[in-house]
């Protein structure tokens, strides 16, 4: 089942043939944008904070998570993998870190983070706030995104680190259109 109608003209923007199913948490969908044909599973939750912007062809596993507060910029034919978690923002230390207490006690950072068209966060993965993939990038399952990955390459661990670089070559030998995609970079 997908979310209703009445639901998704809360959203911000909505292109052609986007699902979002019905069990997805969806908090501030007025400030969340999906492009065509993207897909939004079952039980994970996207907090639009700021600005959420999903790109074209994009997949948002079920299980992960799209929070804080900040900014998300995600291009076109990524992916957030289950489990993967995304944090715009966070609590700091010198204050009262539950979200709970008043906010004058608290002292909330928030950050832009980009997940670069063709990127692919994996399951169980996590971003830090104000770090991005580049296009082509891959964090590997598990890893902790603690600063940015440039394109094409495929960083593991924790905190994650280079591994290899993605073989570009291997996409354009299948039709994706990577020249057009890397000229329209969101990090440029």
């Amino acid at each position: 089942m997908l979310k209703p109608p009445e639901f998704m003209r809360r959203l911000a923007h909505v292109g052609e043939g986007v699902q979002v199913f019905e069990h997805a948490l969806i908090l501030k969908p007025e400030t969340i944008s999906i492009g065509d044909r993207s897909r939004i599973d079952d039980y994970c939750r996207l907090e639009g904070g700021e600005r959420l912007e999903i790109g074209a062809g994009v997949h948002v596993s079920s299980f992960s998570s799209i929070i804080g507060g900040g900014t998300c910029l995600i291009g076109d034919l990524a992916d957030v993998a289950h489990g993967a978690r995304v944090i715009t923002g966070s609590d700091q230390p010198d204050a009262a870190m539950s979200t709970m207490s008043p906010m004058e006690w608290r002292h909330v950072e928030l950050s832009t983070i980009v997940i670069d068209h063709l990127a692919f966060l994996a399951n169980n993965a996590v971003m830090l706030p104000g770090t991005s993939l580049g296009v082509g990038a891959i964090a590997a399952a598990g890893s902790v995104v603690t600063k940015p990955i440039p394109a094409w390459e495929i960083w593991s661990g924790v905190p994650a680190k280079p591994l290899r670089t993605r073989d570009r070559k291997a996409l354009i030998a299948r039709g994706v259109p990577v020249a057009e995609l890397e000229a329209q970079s969101l990090l440029s």
